[in-house]
């Protein structure tokens, strides 16, 4: 087919005569000498320096940061990419992230990996503000393209056109979107939901995973799918196991608009088409869902555990070794004051639809297994103090707040039973500069019986309509998200403690402790 992939002439088909597309570049309109200048100030590298890096000879570097010379066209890609790589490289060398994300960004931090992909962004919008000043020409006011190139250009008109969609939505929305979730991470695809705010919910994304890639990147793979879900905490992800290529790359937006792209050999999204026929539109939206409904569902999103015997709750009790990386409070070990409490609210009827069966039941289930198998609990600090101040938990899948005199009954509780029983591991998650540095805190729990797992949001912190819960459908997947845990155990800011440790730092910080208590 002369080279041109058959995915590329599907998506030419699905383009109508009257859809036009427009590339819009919401950015500052500065020069690409200006950005590379600042960029160069900043990281106080020498224009030699950079003429090495990337393999041009210094004259050239001198003409693009003056201004009186533009990189090439055919080339400016590769070499904002390679300026990106440098210059990244050296911020991150420098421990200048914060410095740069504030100067350029407008933000507090950044993550590592981020980096060169927001400094290549920068440079390719100012090398566009530069031809367009040049020319006189907007790319804006450009009626007559159907067709999106560059890596870049394609981000921009995904960040756009997604979120004009997703906010203009007049019924919840749902997203299809048959590319693969990997791909798309790597593409910083899933930042463009980051900022956009919905008028309607739930929203539904239903996306493919190659559980190939899951296995391949292991432990890195499971931390993107984790850091994402967690991150997206207000938006419901239905995932599915990509076995095949039917249908690929293609982003449908309800029944309304399709966005078509096109990869290179690198993995890299650097084509895009779109299609507003409403017609069309639809036919596409359906047979993606109808096919993506015939895959196999590997995470999929729930209300509830479950209120019925023998149901996923007791199936995934039915163990004898846990663990639970708890985000939302600390639910287990309660003591029986605060199950009788809950009672009392089940019999008044403010617990949600838990009865006071419900609550017996697991109290029992608690009290009769939970205190007597291996257990092995996992809390960030900034978690703790949040519960501390706050006294927010969700038993299973239902919110109580407890009152501060629970609170301090439940910390004595759990020293007592910690004692009692070896078996119980506390580990405490320190705070780092470096994988959460974007982030304050974590708001998705992982609970695993090592046969059985799933994910608990914030219920605080959702939208009423989006749901609360993720059941990991897929051996390979809770496998892949218990190495991921596994590994964090053995990270510099990781710390176990004994029972004797537990009970030394209760008394040494009482005071923090009585001080967080304080109405």
């Amino acid at each position: 087919m002369c080279g041109v992939s058959l995915v590329y002439c599907i998506h030419l088909l699905f383009v109508s005569d009257g859809c036009k597309i427009k590339v819009m570049i919401a950015m500052k309109k500065e020069s690409h000498s200006l950005v590379l200048k600042e960029l160069l100030n900043f990281s106080q590298i020498k224009y030699a320096a950079l003429s090495h890096a990337i393999g041009y000879d210094l004259s050239y570097v001198s003409k693009w940061t003056t201004g009186i010379r533009l990189p090439a066209a055919k080339n400016v890609d590769r070499i904002n990419q390679e300026i990106a790589r440098f210059l990244s490289e050296i911020i991150i060398k420098q421990d200048n992230l914060e410095a740069f994300a504030q100067h350029f960004l407008g933000r507090a931090s950044i993550e590592q990996e981020n980096v060169a992909f927001e400094i290549y962004q920068s440079l390719s919008c100012a090398y566009r503000n530069s031809l367009e000043c040049k020319k006189g020409v907007s790319i804006s006011n450009i009626a007559d393209d159907k067709i999106v190139l560059g890596k870049a250009e394609c981000f921009a008109f995904l960040q756009k056109i997604i979120k004009e969609k997703l906010e203009e939505s007049t019924v919840p929305p749902t997203i299809v979107i048959t590319g693969e979730f990997f791909n798309l991470a790597k593409n910083h695809f899933w930042r463009i939901f980051y900022d956009i705010k919905l008028n309607h919910w739930p929203c539904d994304i239903h996306v493919f995973l190659d559980l190939a890639e899951l296995e391949k990147g292991a432990i890195g793979a499971a931390e993107i799918l984790f850091q994402c879900l967690n991150d997206l905490l207000n938006y419901d992800f239905t995932i599915y196991e990509k076995k095949s290529n039917a249908y690929n790359n293609i982003i449908a937006i309800n029944n309304e608009f399709v966005i078509f792209y096109n990869v290179n050999a690198a993995d890299e999204i650097e084509i895009c088409t779109s299609n507003a026929d409403l017609k069309q539109a639809h036919s596409v939206y359906t047979k993606c869902k109808q096919f993506m409904a015939s895959q196999p569902v590997i995470l999929e999103p729930k209300q509830t555990l479950g209120m019925t015997r023998f149901g996923f709750r007791d199936q995934f009790y039915a163990s004898q070794k846990f663990f639970f990386f708890c985000v939302n409070g600390f639910e287990f070990l309660l003591p029986d004051e605060v199950f009788n409490s809950m009672i009392e609210k089940a019999k008044a009827g403010d617990l949600g639809m838990a009865d006071v069966e419900w609550v017996q039941r697991v109290q029992n289930l608690f009290k009769n297994l939970l205190e007597k198998v291996p257990l092995r609990f996992m809390l960030p600090t900034n978690s703790i103090v949040r519960y501390l101040e706050t006294g927010n938990i969700n038993l299973t899948d239902f919110p109580y707040q407890m009152t501060i005199e629970e609170r301090k009954l439940h910390i004595k509780h759990v020293l007592q039973l910690i004692q009692s029983n070896p078996n119980i591991t506390f580990g405490v998650l320190l705070p780092t500069t470096e994988k959460y540095s974007g982030t304050n805190f974590i708001n998705l729990s992982f609970n695993t019986s090592y046969s059985t797992g799933f994910l608990k949001k914030n219920i605080q912190l959702i939208h009423p309509d989006t749901l609360p819960i993720y059941f990991i459908k897929n051996t390979m997947l809770l496998n892949s998200f218990q190495a991921y845990f596994d590994n964090l155990t053995k990270s510099k800011h990781y710390k176990e403690y004994t029972a004797k440790e537990l009970e030394e730092l209760y008394k040494k910080y009482y005071f923090l402790i009585e001080f967080l208590f304080k109405e």
